[in-house]
């Protein structure tokens, strides 16, 4: 499975990316801060919004986090993801022998946005 995005999204409006991440349990709370490096490299990016990893409340074999991230446009982090810095930090990440991570990323559009009334 890809770790990166591969695809330039091409889109001036804003984006969210979602990704998750699946790591042994016995990983988890290890992933949780080696992944720090990579998210704190992007959110020095231009047009990066904010971020947020999520971890289950509860924890099975393996944990499953979701990470969201927002964008101000596509082109931005179409931009960001081509940092070498990024690059050479998520290559780290993964090549980590201490981790075993599957990842599936992908860039989304709104289509429905609901407020509280």
């Amino acid at each position: 499975m890809s770790h990166s995005l591969d695809a330039k999204t091409g889109v001036d409006e804003p984006v969210t990316v979602i990704n998750t991440y699946t790591v042994p349990t016995g990983e988890a709370d290890y992933f949780t801060e080696a992944y720090q490096e990579n998210a704190r490299i992007m959110s020095a990016q231009p047009g990066f919004v904010r971020s947020r990893l999520h971890r289950p409340l509860a924890d099975a074999s393996e944990t499953r986090f979701v990470h969201v991230a927002e964008w101000t446009s596509g082109t931005a982090l179409d931009r960001a993801t081509g940092n070498p810095e990024w690059h050479a930090s998520l290559q780290r990440l993964f090549d980590d022998p201490g981790l075993h991570i599957t990842s599936e990323p992908a860039s989304y559009r709104v289509v429905v946005e609901l407020h509280p009334s």
